[in-house]
């Protein structure tokens, strides 16, 4: 496995130096995709989420819709993974994938599509969608086995039931796949990270007294594109708008002495995401006592519970170091996985991690977050740290100094 600190490689492929090796990548994900499902006893799994095509197939759906069903990739646990495109985008998948080649066929787009096209229609499409995964999967044999889905609405749910296919959850079998990185994955979360970072200098660099939070916020986009983000999401929130916690993408408020400024900065690179929070403190004036202390406590559980990881370690030792238990603060106070999607396998909060814990390994991603209001409830601090899980500890990735001021 790849060395440890060994943010290496650029981006860019060489004919002189071997960097990512994407053939590399898209194979080991696919052998890693069949254990899971031989664990699972699976014959075959379908897949309808942007982020497990990708793993599976190493496509990039050029318009990724949530909760429409526009494309859908089926495995046979034996076979080559057969995807289908929605009509418009499959041309140009053609020549963007040709490792698929012979493998691409137009989809039938479900989702939200009923209410526009009528119930008449609908089932129509329905029956096409079937028949298409359904031949692929007599053709290889597995039709009469258990069939896992990633993801189901009202409709493929009663489609599948009339059916009589032995479907079950496939979710669980591909989180189970993705929970532990590939050298080549491990690489691009390191790359990923170093453009957090990036992303981070440059709201230090204009977070200034009188610009507004949607001003900082453009140019983090800006940075994260310039860079080879493919997509990038967050959140950027200041002064009284960290406590109660403000969930937006900067708006028009204007940064004034003495605010906090909160960003969660989640940036995509070739798939895989960043989950990295700092808070910085605005303008000349000192800190307030109520400030250091408040991200002192945050800081102090963050690297609690980071120090207490390594492999072999079960997740309900880790959330009782830096985590206390209960909903009010649920999604501010967590540990969850990290990779092509935000919110992966394992979640690390004491609510769930004492009754079922989950035993860390080595090359798990993980993000822990931690947030702590000011004493006098007036602005709060976050602050959030992408790792590595080692053998004997973790390595974090996200190397962005916190604002000293605060320290």
């Amino acid at each position: 496995m790849a060395k440890k600190g060994f943010n290496t490689f650029t981006q860019m492929g060489k004919d002189w130096e071997q960097g990512i090796n994407f053939e590399r990548l898209r194979r080991e994900r696919l052998q890693r995709t069949r254990e899971a499902m031989a664990h699972d006893g699976l014959g075959a799994i379908v897949v309808l989420r942007a982020e497990n095509i990708r793993y599976i197939s190493g496509i990039r759906s050029q318009i990724q819709r949530p909760g429409r069903y526009s494309y859908y990739t089926v495995l046979p646990i034996e076979g080559d993974p057969v995807h289908f495109e929605i009509g418009g985008d499959l041309g140009r998948l053609k020549e963007n994938a040709p490792w698929m080649e012979g493998r691409l066929f137009a989809a039938f787009p479900l989702g939200d599509n009923g209410p526009m096209i009528g119930e008449a229609a609908e089932a129509k499409t329905l029956d096409q969608w079937y028949e298409q995964i359904y031949k692929v999967l007599k053709e290889n044999g597995v039709a009469n086995q258990k069939i896992g889905f990633d993801a189901v609405n009202f409709e493929t749910i009663n489609k599948l039931q009339k059916s009589g296919l032995k479907f079950v959850d496939g979710r669980k079998t591909m989180f189970d796949a993705r929970v532990i990185k590939t050298r080549d994955e491990l690489e691009l979360c390191f790359i990923t990270a170093t453009v957090a970072d990036a992303c981070f200098q440059k709201i230090k660099d204009v977070a200034q007294v009188g610009v507004k939070e949607s001003e900082v916020w453009g140019e983090v986009v800006k940075t994260a594109f310039v860079l080879g983000a493919e997509n990038i999401s967050g959140i950027l929130t200041s002064g009284g708008r960290t406590n109660p916690y403000y969930r937006l993408m900067g708006s028009d408020k204007i940064l004034g002495p003495g605010d906090l400024l909160i960003s969660d900065v989640l940036v995509n690179i070739m798939g895989y995401w960043s989950c990295v929070v700092r808070t910085f403190l605005i303008g000349s004036k000192p800190a307030t006592s109520e400030q250091k202390a408040a991200h002192r406590a945050a800081y102090e559980a963050l690297y609690n519970g980071i120090n207490a990881c390594k492999a072999g370690v079960t997740t309900d030792k880790v959330a009782a170091k830096f985590i206390q238990e209960g909903f009010e603060t649920f999604s501010l106070n967590i540990g969850h996985g990290l990779g092509l999607s935000v919110q992966e396998e394992p979640v690390v909060h004491p609510t769930y991690s004492k009754e079922f814990p989950f035993k860390l390994k080595a090359n798990m991603q993980l993000a822990f977050e931690t947030f702590v209001a000011t004493a006098d409830g007036r602005q709060g601090v976050r602050l959030e740290e992408d790792f590595i899980v080692t053998e004997d500890g973790v390595e974090v990735i996200t190397r962005y100094p916190f604002d000293e001021r605060l320290m």
